[in-house]
Formats: structure tokens, sequence, C-alpha cells
């Protein structure tokens, strides 16, 4: 989730509809993992067919055809290689999923079914074959997706600032760290029920957010990594408001150093450079095509089991848009 903004930025309610005709940058890694942590069995794992998870794929057909049927262009980002100031990050999350899943085989030894729909979540993986049938799928929806040359957010926000597409739809507060003008959270979830509560997608504006705190964006960036970000655990004893109130009083990271008394990252700016100077392909996008009828049926009900319900609410909701063709039958927007 890299650096934790949320008291810090202010956000606006949005519907769907909002963004309709814009091209919205989609950060893919997050929303897979609230599909897999929210539809689980009794035992507290993704849904499967014939042994294989399918929740991934489900909320991705119901989420991106609701998107596109909003008149929304997405185009979907997956992680590449990350970089090495990463790995203590990843390290210690995988440290944590080993050991909710021994906790998650002891509960269903002993039969606690409570616990266990607890702690499955906790073991959630979204693996390489994960992603390859992802990608699968939105070939078969006629929807564009890349993969970044590092992190998914970071070449989203490089987008947005290019004037690629409108906004960046991520749950990670990074993305405003690596300068996207507009974030949007919630995107995929908006409508859905968590914890009791109706989720709502919410719109920050870079400029604004950066204007009400008095800080510039380099001076965010020096905040975050402060507070800790997938880069650098961050600094102990400074959470974002102290942060904010330092980096307001002294300018810099290296100042509040001076003023607090601790050492600076050895690789600081490389740190930096990573969020102010993201990599990123240089390479055009493509263009989304109208999904086949008949491939796209193919996939989800002979390979995976798709009930025959929930194809057809992806496909009238494709069809609503042109966003649907059949090898067989003409349509209005044929002509």
């Amino acid at each position: 989730m890299g650096c934790n903004l949320k008291d810090l930025a202010p956000s606006s309610p949005i519907e769907i509809s909002d963004l309709s005709g814009q091209k919205v940058a989609v950060d893919v890694f997050l929303n897979a993992y609230q599909f897999i942590t929210s539809m689980t069995g009794d035992d507290g794992k993704p849904l499967s067919y014939k042994g294989k998870p399918v929740s991934h794929l489900m909320g991705f057909l119901d989420r991106a055809s609701i998107l596109v049927s909003e008149g929304i262009d997405p185009i979907f980002v997956f992680d590449g290689r990350p970089h090495d100031l990463k790995r203590a990050t990843l390290d210690d999350r995988k440290s944590r999923k080993i050991d909710a899943k021994s906790r998650w085989e002891d509960a269903i030894k002993k039969g606690d079914v409570s616990s266990a729909k607890k702690l499955g979540p906790q073991t959630a993986e979204y693996t390489p074959q994960m992603v390859a049938q992802t990608k699968l799928l939105f070939d078969h929806m006629g929807l564009v997706w890349i993969e970044a040359p590092m992190e998914a957010e970071g070449a989203a926000a490089v987008m947005c600032k290019r004037g690629i597409v409108g906004a960046v739809a991520s749950q990670d507060w990074d993305t405003l760290l690596y300068g996207s003008p507009v974030m949007i959270r919630n995107l995929t979830a908006h409508g859905t029920r968590k914890f009791g509560r109706v989720m709502q997608a919410e719109m920050i504006s870079l400029d604004e957010m950066l204007g009400g705190l008095g800080i510039s964006q380099s001076q965010l960036v020096d905040l975050g990594i402060m507070v800790g970000t997938d880069f650098h655990p961050g600094i102990k004893g400074i959470g974002p408001k102290t942060g904010l109130k330092l980096i307001k009083e002294h300018g810099s990271m290296e100042a509040v150093s001076s003023f607090k008394g601790f050492d600076l990252p050895e690789n600081l700016e490389q740190i930096r450079s990573l969020f102010h100077n993201h990599p990123t392909d240089e390479e055009p996008i493509p263009e989304s095509r109208p999904a086949i009828e008949e491939d796209l049926v193919q996939f989800l009900q002979k390979e995976w089991g798709f009930s025959d319900a929930r194809i057809k609410r992806a496909l009238d909701r494709l069809s609503s848009v042109g966003k649907l063709r059949s090898k067989s039958r003409p349509t209005l927007f044929d002509f």
C-alpha cells in the first residue's frame, strides 16, 4: 500500500459515470487482491473451479464490464520487475503470509471454521499463473493491458502526468508520490458493501492536496520517505501529521534530519529518483476493441465454469455501449 497519506489527502466522492469518456489507468495488483480476499469459500480461501482460484477472474469480469458500460476506457497496468530497494518489503509480506498459512492450516485441522475464514485472506496470493489468466480475460474482453517496467502505480502516474490517461485508479497512496495529477480510490469497489457500509469512489486532486497542505511535490516525496514507503521503512516516531509539520518547518528531509538527529538513508537520492523519474515505456498505448461474444463465452464457460447469469450480465454491459461483436450476428454498431 506504500505510504499512508489518508489523513492528509482530501477526497471528493464521485460516481463512476463522472469519468465517462476518459481513459483511466487501473492498478491491477491491489484490485486483484481485493477480489481474491473478498470472494472466498467457507475455508477463507478464494473461490475455485476444478481446484484453480477463480475469484480474480470473477471480480475483473464484473467490475471491468461495469467501467466499460459507464463509458470509461480502462487501461489495466500490471507490475513489472520490483526494484531491489523493495526486497525488504516483499520479504516481510512473504514472512507474514507464511505465518498466516501455518495458523490457517492449524485452524482447519481443529475444525475452527471462524478462524479459518479470517485467516484465509491473509494467505492469498496473486500468482504468475493468475496474472496470465487475468491478461487473457482482458484480451477476450477487448480491453487494453500493459506491463510496467517496475511499479504499476508509478507507470500509471507517469501516464497521467503525460495526459495519456485522465486519472489513475489505485488504492496505493504512493500514486501521489509518483506525481499522478488525479487519483481515484475505490473505483472497482464502488457500490459494493464492505464492513457494513457501501463503498464510494473518491477523487483526489494532487494540486489541491499540495495547495491545502502548503508543500511542494518534492516535499511530499520527502514526507512520504520519512513516513515509510515500499522503498524505505520510514523514520521511527514520524507519522503523516508529524512529518507534515516537520517538512513545513524545515523544508527538506536533510533539514529535518539535522533538527531531529536521525540518520538519512544512504540511498536517499535513489529513492527520490524512483518517485520523481519513475521508469516507464515509451511505446504507444493500443486502443481497446469490441469483445467477440463467442470467444469470451467459450473462455468463461468452458474453461472456468461461469454461470449463464454472470456471463449474460457482462455481455449485456459490453453490448450496451457497442463493445460486443458476434461472429455470426451483425449489430447496429456494425453499420
